[in-house]
């Protein structure tokens, strides 16, 4: 019986969240990333009025049904404000590409910076940004600190300026990224350490972003995230609430 109440409670409440927000735009900065084209279709799927941000609108292609797209770049400050006037949310999946020409500092801090700024002049209700386990790191020899000029050490760097932004603000860290669907684990969330290690769809980190919009639960908050093949589907969503704020 209690667990047939709390099923129907969290049913109750994702209804809610739905009803409230479909309505409102969400802005999807770093779109045409495998992660930002896996969160836009979950967007889609469950209502939401969708803003994807490109840098190429033809390059970006089809992104789905009644998505605008708006041409912007966060190496080009000017170019957001338009991106974000009148978006609700903000969900970021900015972060350099492995190899590309953009190095971790002028994506993952000085870009991040930029569209923080941006998104709260534009009076943004929230700033959701996704970067990695492990984040923060400043130590030389950690993997991706070794393999990509510092960029976990730029990517805390850009957290901690949202931290500071006086936003309202969720952070998602989720471990190595696979492209899976979402919905077919268990999560394990909360505050994981430096050395811990998993991987995750990209679609169910999408999840939880799109679960921190409009939710106080999440306010303040950095969340890791790995899969947990022991762990109930959708049981993550009952434990936001336990999660410490920074």
């Amino acid at each position: 019986m209690r667990i047939l109440k709390s099923t129907l409670l969290l049913a109750a409440a994702m209804t809610m969240s739905w009803t409230v927000m479909a309505k409102e735009i969400v802005l999807v900065a770093g779109a045409t990333s495998l992660s930002g084209r896996a969160i836009v279709k979950s967007l889609l799927d469950q209502g939401y009025k969708v803003r994807a941000m490109v840098r190429d609108v033809a390059k970006a292609g089809d992104m789905g049904p009644g998505v605008q797209m708006v041409v912007a770049d966060v190496t080009k400050p000017d170019s957001l404000k338009g991106a974000v006037k009148g978006a609700d949310y903000v969900l970021s999946l900015i972060g350099a590409v492995p190899m590309g020409k953009d190095v971790p500092e002028v994506i993952d801090f000085k870009g991040v910076s930029a569209l923080t700024d941006a998104a709260k002049s534009a009076g943004v209700k929230q700033f959701v940004h996704m970067t990695a386990l492990g984040s923060g790191s400043e130590d030389p020899n950690a993997r991706l600190n070794k393999m990509f000029n510092m960029v976990l050490m730029w990517k805390g760097k850009g957290e901690d300026y949202i931290r500071r932004s006086g936003m309202a603000w969720t952070i998602v860290r989720p471990g190595g990224l696979e492209d899976c669907d979402a919905g077919k684990t268990g999560l394990k969330i909360g505050h994981l350490d430096g050395t811990a290690q998993g991987r995750v769809c990209r679609a169910d980190a999408g999840l939880v972003m799109i679960a921190a919009m409009g939710n106080k639960d999440y306010l303040g908050k950095t969340i890791s995230v790995v899969k947990d093949q022991a762990g109930a589907i959708d049981g993550w969503r009952m434990e936001i609430a336990a999660i410490p704020k920074d």
